[in-house]
């Protein structure tokens, strides 16, 4: 039986508050960030010139699109801020900047960052906003490499790959804009003659995988080994003199993109179905091409956020009406990611062993499990993993909020200083916008919005290198 129901019911304290919290992910008017206590001497690292590497959470992408207010808190625009008080001067750190509400890609169509399009339902639909001729703001006055080379959606290989400017991505002429700048991005990096570089990259190596529902291929952890050790051997030769650090890749399991649905049946009011013995009763979900659905594994199985529509729609509650294969990432698909991820860190930190006096390794992967399963408080903030409500994370449900990404460059920060012995003070995480709203809204309630698949397309993409969607 085909079962109805609002969405707006899911464990929501209140129309007001909620509206408050979702309104809040795109940061909106900003101020500038300040530091807690900087340091009377300087470190021990040179930022005279510092280059950032990787993929959409390098480049401050938030919430389906590039947009200008959230590249201001990149987390290596942050750094460089930083870095710049322990080295008593002004670090100069270019961004590809883009005029708010931004750029995402939805098919064919530019678009903008996610918002709230209707304040009428309870919680609000969220949609990306229009953005017909998304501009960017300093493309012909920064005369050489931007310092900030993240590209939304690269992979691995395509920190290397001198194609670049043929690619369907359109993100990677906005941020490499001339191929006289060179041709690649690690050749851009290396025209800048870096003194410090920030590496995060490989996370959409298998996130493209979890997040089609294990519907495409991740790469193969051979070609992974081999193209990572090729990177980091041409950025520590050809910048002799540079000190890095590299953040190792997220368990994707533990974002909210994959934890906001629970695999359960429910009810016309919006809560899980409860039987006769007090337990939840599992969704039915399709597997590995099926059309026919079982139940789910409640423990283990993964309901996608781009589910939601599916759910409103009824799908879940029947054999015959399962959760579509590809807003599932079941139990075995989970252990692949996992088993896929920890090999990938495995590689990288290996590198970063035979490099102690220059490379500095972030375990970006352990601290944000530990933020998912006891939570964080920083500044006297709380986080946690939970969808919007949480704090760190954004309308997308993978990239970081404003504060989040504070959060992640004083990750960088600390453990640049432990390695090195150098001296930069971290960044208030309180100066960084946010709302009271949040605040006022218990970091473990789970919200659901109302977001279609459509709605998501934009972040999608970015993890997308089949031509899926």
């Amino acid at each position: 039986m085909k079962m109805r129901f609002s969405i707006s019911k899911f464990m929501l304290p209140g129309l007001v508050v909620v509206m408050m919290a979702f309104l809040v992910a795109s940061c909106g008017d900003f101020k500038k960030t300040a530091v807690v206590a900087p340091p009377s001497t300087e470190g021990k690292v040179d930022f005279t010139s510092y280059v950032a590497l990787g993929n959409s959470l390098v480049a401050g992408y938030q919430s389906g699109a590039l947009y200008e207010s959230s590249q201001e808190y990149s987390y290596p625009n942050i750094i460089a801020q930083q870095a710049g008080i322990a080295m008593g001067t002004k670090v100069v750190f270019n961004q590809p900047l883009i005029s708010d509400p931004g750029f995402g890609v939805s098919g064919t169509t530019p678009v903008g960052q996610l918002e709230v399009t209707n304040l009428a339902t309870n919680p609000p639909t969220i949609a990306p906003a229009t953005a017909a001729s998304p501009t960017p703001i300093n493309a012909t006055t920064v005369l050489q490499p931007y310092n900030n080379l993240g590209v939304p959606g690269a992979i691995l290989s395509d920190m290397m790959d001198t194609t670049s400017f043929s690619k369907t991505n359109p993100y990677f002429n906005i941020v490499l804009r001339n191929p006289v700048f060179g041709k690649s991005c690690v050749q851009q990096a290396l025209a800048l003659h870096p003194t410090f570089i920030t590496i995060e990259v490989g996370d959409n190596d298998i996130l493209g995988y979890a997040t089609a529902g294990g519907l495409v291929p991740y790469t193969p952890v051979q070609a992974f080994q081999a193209e990572f050790d090729t990177l980091m051997n041409t950025l520590l030769t050809g910048a002799p003199n540079a000190k890095f650090a590299i953040a190792n890749i997220p368990d994707v399991t533990v974002i909210p993109f994959f934890t906001t649905i629970k695999p359960f049946i429910y009810g016309p009011n919006g809560q899980p179905i409860v039987n006769s013995n007090g337990s939840h009763l599992p969704m039915f979900v399709a597997q590995h091409g099926q059309t026919t659905g079982t139940p789910a594994d409640t423990l283990n199985d993964l309901i996608l956020l781009t589910g939601i529509s599916a759910l409103e729609s009824g799908a879940g509650t029947s054999p015959s009406n399962p959760m579509p294969d590809q807003y599932v990432l079941d139990a075995s698909e989970v252990a692949t990611a996992k088993s896929i991820t920890d090999q990938y860190n495995q590689t990288i930190a290996a590198v970063a062993a035979l490099y102690p006096t220059r490379v500095a390794l972030v375990n970006i992967h352990d601290f944000l499990n530990n933020v998912a399963r006891y939570g964080y408080v920083s500044d006297g903030i709380s986080f946690t993993s939970a969808f919007v409500a949480g704090g760190l994370f954004g309308l997308d449900g993978i990239h970081p909020t404003c504060r989040g990404y504070g959060i992640l460059a004083n990750e960088f920060i600390t453990t640049i200083n432990k390695t090195f012995g150098s001296n930069i003070p971290v960044v208030a995480i309180s100066t960084i916008p946010s709302s009271i709203a949040i605040a006022g809204l218990s970091s473990r309630t789970t919200v659901l919005p109302r977001i279609s698949h459509d709605g998501l397309r934009s972040v999608l993409w970015l993890f997308d290198h089949h031509g899926s969607y």
